[in-house]
């Protein structure tokens, strides 16, 4: 055990997972932050947003999603990015079968530090649905300082499974969706979730799997995943995927799934637990 004095690190922040979940659907065009909707906002000595994922709940036409930095209070505003939203799906004519295509979607790698209070917004120009995810983790430092600043984090595996077969179309958390993975609530800083493999129980036809993210009371869209025709037998293994996730999940929240057709696939995520001795 190394004390505080040979430490090479030195370092003895405790990182916290904060998750922004929000919803815009009102059209504001202006870009001084007028009529925007807070996503997020920072604690502890401030939050590094790792990640924003813009996600549409319908089709798109040609329009803009623009975040914005401001205070908690709302009355002041800088507008910070713009991201272009193109029409989607961008189909000249309507194919035969109908294929079911997913909603755009995007995720912005951060970086970004803001200071405790601090809010993150966001707006759409368009009167279109839009769930803004903000991935960030909080910073501090505990009182005393450890004896040991190397090796107090603790990690511990967190598997959660579930099997979704009813039928759901919705991109707007309603109807049958299946909670995968919980993130302990009680003395954890949060999970940080790997990936999420997604396994056919049957074979297949041309469809979607989606996963939720929900804070316990509102369910909202976060990735979709195409899923092919497949045939399954005693010799040919089911569909399965991978989806890398990496994504640090708040405590109590949920990663949920929903499949677009009657069709069986077992869902398993992937995550570790984390706090600090």
């Amino acid at each position: 055990m190394q004390s505080q004095e040979n430490c090479e690190c030195n370092d003895y922040s405790q990182l916290t997972a904060n998750t922004g979940l929000a919803n815009i659907n009102t059209a504001h065009p202006l870009l001084d932050g007028t009529g925007s909707t807070k996503v997020f906002t920072a604690g502890g000595k401030g939050a590094i947003i790792k990640s924003v994922t813009i996600k549409a709940t319908q089709p798109t036409t040609k329009g803009m999603v623009r975040l914005f930095i401001g205070n908690a209070a709302g009355s002041a505003f800088a507008l910070y990015k713009e991201v272009p939203i193109p029409t989607n799906p961008a189909l000249t004519n309507t194919p035969t079968p109908v294929i079911v295509l997913p909603s755009f979607e995007i995720t912005l790698e951060g970086g970004f530090k803001l200071s405790a209070g601090m809010c993150l917004y966001a707006s759409t120009q368009n009167e279109q649905s839009f769930n803004i995810i903000t991935e960030g983790l909080n910073w501090d430092y505990p009182t005393p300082k450890p004896s040991n600043c190397c090796n107090y984090l603790n990690s511990t595996a967190k598997t959660g499974i579930g099997t979704i077969s009813v039928a759901n179309a919705s991109l707007t958390g309603s109807g049958s969706i299946t909670n995968i993975l919980t993130s302990s609530p009680l003395l954890n800083n949060g999970t940080n979730i790997a990936n999420v493999v997604i396994k056919a129980l049957q074979s297949t036809n041309p469809g979607m799997v989606r996963l939720f993210i929900t804070d316990g009371t509102t369910k909202y869209l976060y990735k979709e995943i195409m899923i092919p025709e497949t045939l399954q037998s005693s010799n040919n293994p089911s569909f399965k995927q991978i989806v890398p996730i990496n994504f640090s999940l708040k405590a109590g929240y949920v990663i949920a799934a929903s499949t677009e057709i009657a069709e069986a696939f077992a869902v398993t995520a992937e995550g570790l637990d984390w706090n600090y001795a």
